[in-house]
């Protein structure tokens, strides 16, 4: 029977028996217990008691020693459990339920408040008061947009039922029970005058907020009011409108009634309750073998544990399986007849890959999405989205890929418990065996196991996977990533007794200065029978036993053994120490029936002071954020990719890795344990389109599934220093219970969670032990970084879409400089940029990326990697490396004397490691030329000290030539270690020591200049020379050095503001110089003439003196005058002869740089060829300057050509193509080469920034609105 919500409404005093108060109303209790300002308590019933609760912070009344308080909200707590009688009128009785204790006042007066109240967690049903039969719905739709319609009541009909959530007193905001659509009044805008529903964020409700608000003297009647438009809902002629208020309008009036949800049947893959069948439960990561010395054996494996390991109770079924394909459910086969089937009727299927995603093999399409989900956003319901793919007209509405092979088991199989292990699906899969249902799980990145011990059977085996591309927990996999599907991680079944060790916890505690360690191992059991003794041995990272254990039962599934180390061996990522338990079951007769061992690093976090600490030392995390993601394979990522990654980052000085935004294999995190990266595991959750689904509580159990599945299965990786509990996802009530469970699971590492941006503009406000920001610009930095009440975790920053990673030296200055900021994770590792799997097939290898396949996507922003899709090194990680490089040098100048030795101060910022293994290598430079090195021992300087390093003078090679000295420091290791060989260089740093000096003043010799003139051309020649100008505009037209053309085009120099890269998109390619400008000429002499030009501008003025001597030389003197500070650059382009394409140049290189990113490049004398400077960026845009060069040499094969030297602050360029081309092109094999190279010459650059996704360039990186000036030769070679 249905039973109506009724809430006083009246300010007449109502009498309220005990025992009708209602779930979800609001109670004024007084004089209330304690102080409380709102006065305003929930008061529901709970095992024949009542709990007094107070509905904003979800706290419960409770009995304490010294009276009354307010306690977390816990129905098991005892004292929170009421007893409440009535006395008289509004008096009421409220004693402890549950103790004889008794408060200092027992009787209390209770009312109903005058606002509405609800019970999120129940149902509602909004029923016109002047017609019961009819009821608001969304008409069954759970589109965006959709209109709240006055329907006539049906049972069946999801969209009649709501739940209604009291944000604040007279706020509440009113979702879809089925479908997480909110009642939404459409905003300010002012042609929207009815109800409709849209997601809402917890964090900002926005349109979603309205008033329910009950009318006074009508028991049970309410109105709908819009807050920002200040008016009421009606019902008129069967629609819903918009009006002024009027309490007496009975067509405004609406019971709130309370209501079963009903259990409509949904497909189990849209329903957010159930997500998996037959699963077991998440165990650690662990590999079983039939004995010990079978697991030592495996020698490859015992060592590096994501190698696969040599194992006959362990069977990889990674390799070629068979494959159907349907667009939709409802037309896959039947699993259970299939996995009956005799092999005949798979001889038609396909073959394909597995682990591969289908996408990339050729079935239907990959979808780039960031903050969007390519089906519609119905939760929990799979449908069409329209404008994108309605009807699925660019790709299947919810393809179901059905994969089939045998595998086969001997006898002795039979007698133990065999499991089926998938290492990752996307996104659902129904498993069957032998005609068998075996279970269905979700989770895509989560490891799902089932038990297939009573479907195996001796011989042949036909297994059947069927897997959905979409389902309910695709809503909490909105991760900006390529959308693939299939079984993408590796698959394998493995053997083991029927009764076993399945799951063990290792943890360890250490004294107060680390020279005990206690390492406890927490084991438990499956199985009914009972287990003979439980053999442990601890070894040391030498392989040394250190001692050997027999655990102790302390339940019947639990068991503990404990191993004390004296001085133990510390885990760190710089030095990835690591023990090995071995766990060996024996049965009752004492016989070996199973062992694995797995490697466990001593360690501790802790957090103190708002910072984070590692074993007593503080640790900034120099980090990365990384997709799993490969060109050829989609998100199926080989072993030795992983691998690759992981040695390029610990190469280039990157200590930390956020495994955004899910778990990685579990293979990797041996890597990361093994080579030394400390981890900020993430669940995998994000919910980033509709984070509303993170307040909605029928998606709990999922939440909390997935984060318990993360921290159960990797919580024995040291690697792992924090978990993290999704990405974007909201700020609701389900990270509470997340975070809870994680906690639970492992209290011995802190937790992070982005996502709670309540009452900051940053996250961690709640569930998370960490503050957290992403894209701060230097200013929040400055401003937020310090003096917090727990560590700030900055978990993207420095975006590094494109032409990237502007600063970087800032943000790490402000927070080494910081209290309580822990370090960083850019945005990202690699580019998620694939081979199209249309051209895979005919033997094409082309970069493609979001807009080259179906939408919805946000074009190339998957591109974001400090590395190519394709791993190649770039200039981005160079300057990464260089940042973040863990030794700095310093170096006096003000005393320096070529003709004594020199002081490096070295400083040690490594957190654990001395400079034991570390050597310096110096070299001095006369004008980029080597002249002198050698090699000097670092003193042994400990962790976050420094030490002095005396370089040998160079008065024997220098003697005080003229021209620029500089002195190169390079630190390098001076024997292998786990990720290098011996002479890896981990830093450097540049002195220069004697600046470049001006350019000298030119003798002119040779033949007499001529100067030709005609009516717009001035030419001026002699053998050695001749130049071209135009005379309207100034414009070099033509130039010949030693009879060898160099401008091309009759392209000259000229002022160019125009540059194009993804964090700066600036289109606007025109100089907007006048048409005409001045021309003066002037002879100095017959061998000197000078050519004056000026031309105004819109933006600048520009005025070039070329000085032309008989010798073939030509000095420019180039200004530039801003007329704003939005300029790009402040310098020249030409158009320079195609064939001189051998490059020379004395520069900062050998990769591109910028005035914001120049960490990782070095002055120096570099040669290439033309196509080498540019950096092949997916979507091509302005690449390859090269700043403080001194010299460019441009050749032909024959050597001919032209040397360009400076004097001031110049950067140049060199392509063949123009920016605008760049700027226009998607791909790089769409560029056409022009045919001659376009030079860029610059006395000033706006930085890069970090705009892609975040602020753009810093104020001293913006090129100011003041003169700039530099000059120019120009020789022949």
């Amino acid at each position: 029977m249905l039973k109506r919500l009724f809430f006083l409404l009246s300010l007449v005093p109502v009498i309220i028996m005990a025992q009708e108060f209602r779930n979800g109303a609001f109670y004024v209790v007084s004089p209330i217990p304690l102080e409380y300002e709102k006065q305003i308590v929930q008061i529901s019933s709970l095992s024949g008691s009542w709990r007094i609760i107070d509905p904003f912070t979800n706290r419960a009344l409770r009995l304490t020693d010294s009276g009354l308080g307010w306690g977390e909200e816990n129905g098991s707590d005892e004292l929170q459990k009421w007893t409440i009688k009535h006395v008289k009128d509004h008096m009421y009785t409220i004693s402890p339920a549950h103790s004889s204790k008794k408060l200092a006042r027992s009787t209390f007066s209770i009312k109903e408040s005058c606002y509405f109240g609800s019970d999120e967690k129940r149902t509602y049903r909004f029923v016109s008061a002047t017609n019961p039969d009819f009821v608001l719905g969304n008409g069954d739709n759970s589109n965006n947009n959709a209109r709240i319609v006055v329907e006539k009541r049906d049972n069946l009909n999801r969209g009649q039922y709501w739940t209604i959530k009291t944000v604040a007193l007279g706020r509440h905001v009113v979702c879809n029970a089925f479908y997480c659509q909110y009642f939404d009044d459409g905003g300010n805008n002012p042609n929207i005058d009815y109800l409709l529903q849209w997601p809402a964020n917890p964090e900002n409700w926005g349109n979603a907020l309205l008033t329910i608000k009950p009318l006074e003297n009508r028991v049970g009647v309410c109105q709908i009011l819009s807050l920002n438009k200040n008016k009421m809902y009606t019902v008129r002629d069967g629609r819903m409108m918009l009006e002024d208020i009027d309490v007496n309008d009975a067509n405004s009036w609406f019971y709130v009634e309370e209501v079963e949800k009903p259990r409509i049947k949904s497909p189990i893959w849209e329903d957010e309750t159930i997500f998996e069948e037959n699963k077991l439960p998440a165990v650690a990561d662990y590999c079983p073998y039939a004995s010990e010395h079978e697991m030592v054996a495996d020698s490859v494996h015992y060592n590096k544990v994501w190698t696969e390991p040599q194992n006959n109770i362990r069977q990889y079924l990674d390799g070629t399986w068979k494959f159907d394909f349907v667009t939709s459910p409802e037309k896959r086969p039947d699993g259970i007849e299939l996995s009956r089937a005799d092999k005949e009727q798979f001889a038609e299927w396909d073959d394909i890959t597995v682990p591969g995603c289908w996408e990339m093999q050729g079935y239907d399409r990959p979808i780039y999405c960031n903050v969007e989900y390519p089906h519609s956003n119905t939760p929990p319901f799979i449908k069409a989205r329209d404008g994108y793919n309605s009807n699925g007209e660019n790709y299947g509405v919810d393809p179901v890929g059905t994969y089939q092979r045998t595998f086969n088991v001997n006898k002795e199989w039979l007698s133990k418990r065999t499991i089926i292990h998938f290492g990752g699906i996307y996104s659902a899969a129904f498993v069957y065996l032998n005609g068998q249902y075996v279970g269905y799980t979700q989770g895509s990145n989560n490891v799902s196991e089932f038990d297939i011990t009573k479907s195996v059977r001796e011989g042949d085996n036909n297994l059947v996977v069927q897997v959905i591309r979409w389902c309910d927990g695709s809503y909490l996999e909105c991760q900006d990533m390529f959308r693939m599907s299939g079984i993408f991680r590796s698959v394998y079944v493995y053997n083991i007794p029927e009764t076993s060790i399945r799951d063990h916890y290792i943890t360890s505690r250490f004294n107060s200065d680390y020279t005990k360690a206690n390492l406890g191992v927490e084991l438990k059991k499956e199985g009914n029978e009972d287990l003979g003794d439980i053999v442990l041995k601890l070894f040391a990272p030498d392989g040394n036993l250190v001692g050997q254990s027999l655990a102790t039962a302390i339940d019947s599934v639990t068991y503990n053994a404990k191993f004390v180390i004296d001085n133990p061996q510390l885990w760190n990522a710089e030095s990835p120490l690591l023990y090995t338990v071995h766990v060996i079951q024996h049965d009752r007769n004492g016989k070996e029936q199973m062992a694995f061992s797995t490697k466990c690093g001593l360690r501790e976090i802790t957090i103190k002071n708002s910072l984070l600490y590692l074993n007593g030392k503080r640790l900034f995390l120099k980090g990365v954020n990384r997709h799993d993601t490969d060109p050829l394979t989609g998100r199926t990522v080989s072993v030795k990719s992983m691998e690759h990654d992981v040695l390029m980052m610990k190469r280039n000085n990157i200590n930390t890795i956020r495994t955004s935004h899910y778990p990685n294999d579990t293979r990797m995190f041996g890597m990361f344990d093994y080579y030394g990266l400390y981890v900020c595991a993430e669940a995998d959750l994000e919910d980033h389109a509709n984070q509303s689904i993170s307040d909605i509580v029928t998606w709990q159990p999922s939440f909390v599934d997935r984060v318990a599945r993360l921290a159960g299965i990797y919580r024995n990786f040291p690697s792992i220093i924090m978990w993290s509990l999704g990405n974007e996802s909201g700020a609701g009530k389900n990270f509470k219970y997340c975070y809870d469970k994680v906690h639970s699971l492992d209290s011995l590492r802190p937790i992070h969670y982005e996502g709670t941006r309540i009452d900051r503009d940053y996250g961690g406000s709640a569930y998370s032990d960490f503050y957290s920001k992403m894209y701060p610009s230097m200013h929040w930095m400055k401003d937020n970084t310090s003096n917090l009440d727990k560590p700030m975790f900055i978990c993207e920053y420095a975006h590094a879409m494109g032409n990237a990673i502007g600063n970087l030296d800032h943000y790490w200055k402000a927070m080494e400089e910081s209290n309580s900021t822990i370090g960083g994770c850019i945005w990202d590792w690699v580019d998620q940029a694939i081979y199209e799997p249309k051209e895979i097939k005919m033997g094409i290898y082309r970069l493609h990326t979001g807009y080259d396949f179906p939408g919805p996507h946000q074009g190339n922003f998957c591109s974001n990697g400090i590395v190519t899709a394709e791993r190649n090194y770039t200039a981005k990680l160079a300057e990464v490396c260089g940042v973040f490089q863990n030794l700095d040098f310093k170096c006096d100048l003000r005393q320096y004397n070529f003709e004594k030795e020199t002081a490096i101060r070295v400083y040690n910022k490594f957190s654990f490691s001395s400079t034991e293994n570390i050597e310096l290598e110096y070299e001095y430079m006369h004008n980029g030329t080597v002249i002198a090195r050698g090699v000097r021992p670092l003193t042994h300087i400990m962790p976050n000290d420094s030490g002095t390093v005396v370089i040998p003078s160079v008065k024997n090679t220098y003697n005080r030539k003229p021209g620029e000295l500089l002195l190169n420091v390079y630190a390098k290791y001076k024997s292998d270690t786990r990720f290098c060989l011996a002479g890896h260089v981990l830093a450097r740093k540049q002195f220069v020591l004697n600046s470049s000096s001006k350019l000298l003043p030119v003798k002119p010799s040779g033949k007499t200049l001529a100067i030709d003139s005609t009516s717009n051309l001035l030419k001026i020649s002699n053998n050695k020379i001749c130049v071209v100008f135009e005379k309207n505009t100034g414009l070099m037209k033509s130039l010949l050095l030693h009879d060898k053309r160099i401008i091309a085009d009759s392209m000259g120099f000229v002022f160019n503001n125009h540059r194009w890269i993804e964090n700066d998109r600036y289109a606007h390619v025109s100089n907007e110089l006048a048409p005409t400008g001045k021309v003066q000429i002037r002879c100095v002499d017959k061998k000197t003439c000078v050519v004056s030009t000026m031309r105004s501008g819109k933006i600048a003025d520009q005025q070039i003196d070329y000085v032309i001597y008989s010798n073939g030389i030509i000095d420019m003197d180039v200004n530039i005058l801003p007329h704003s500070d939005n300029l790009r650059r402040a310098g020249v382009a030409c158009a320079i002869d195609s064939s001189m394409s051998r490059v020379e140049y004395y520069a900062l290189g050998p990769w591109e740089n910028y005035c914001d990113r120049n960490n990782g490049v070095m002055l120096g004398r570099y040669s290439t060829v033309i196509d080498s400077l540019k950096e092949n960026y997916v979507k091509p845009q302005t690449t390859g300057d090269r700043g403080k060069m001194r010299e460019l040499v441009l050749k032909d094969i024959s050597g001919k050509g032209i040397r360009i030297q400076t004097e001031g602050d110049v950067s140049f360029s060199a392509n063949r193509y123009t920016d605008e081309d760049l700027m226009n092109a998607k791909h790089q094999w769409e560029l056409v080469k022009r045919p001659y190279i376009y030079m860029h010459l610059d006395g000033a650059q706006r930085g890069l920034g970090n705009a892609s996704c975040g602020p753009g360039p810093m104020e001293e990186y913006i090129i100011p609105q003041k003169p700039v000036n530099f000059k120019l030769r120009l020789s022949g070679l």
